[in-house]
């Protein structure tokens, strides 16, 4: 049994597939970032939240200032697909809704990937970069070496 509500890693994979067929799969590696995002951020799922009301919430962590600048700037396309496809309405969601939900936690991480300039780079490395720049900040502690160990629980699962 993993945390934050996810059961398994193939679940995670089955999540993460599904958000990305309804939200685009940005060249092919979207479920490869959301994959490695909550790997590098949860340890999939294996790592406790030390703060369950804190700076991020839910398998990748979405902290507070993101969730909002997400509810505010998602486009209106992405917004009908999910409520067609998931009866998920953005503007009716609190930020704790993430905590035990892997899919409102991976819809919100790839929302914020869409948000970001430039596409998703097809290596790890390239990834790690990326994530580094785009969804962990220069202010924050984690390094793209880290993701890169960080994926290792995810490989195998994606291609």
């Amino acid at each position: 049994m993993k945390g934050y509500g996810l059961t398994s890693s193939a679940q995670a994979l089955e999540i993460a597939t599904k958000v990305c067929e309804v939200l685009g799969n940005g060249s092919g590696y979207a479920v490869d970032l959301l994959l490695e995002t909550a790997a590098q951020e949860t340890k999939l799922g294996n790592y406790p939240d030390r703060t369950p009301t804190g700076a991020g919430v839910g398998l990748c962590q979405i902290d507070p200032i993101s969730f909002k600048d997400i509810q505010n700037r998602a486009r209106s396309a992405d917004r009908d697909r999910l409520k067609v496809s998931f009866n998920v309405d953005l503007s009716k969601l609190q930020h704790r809704d993430l905590a035990y939900s892997p899919l409102l936690s991976f819809i919100f991480c790839r929302l914020h990937y869409k948000l970001r300039p430039g596409a998703i780079p097809e290596t790890l490395e390239g990834r790690a970069n990326y994530w580094k720049k785009h969804y962990n900040t220069v202010a924050g502690k984690g390094r793209p070496e880290e993701y890169v160990r960080s994926a290792e629980l995810v490989r195998g699962l994606v291609g």
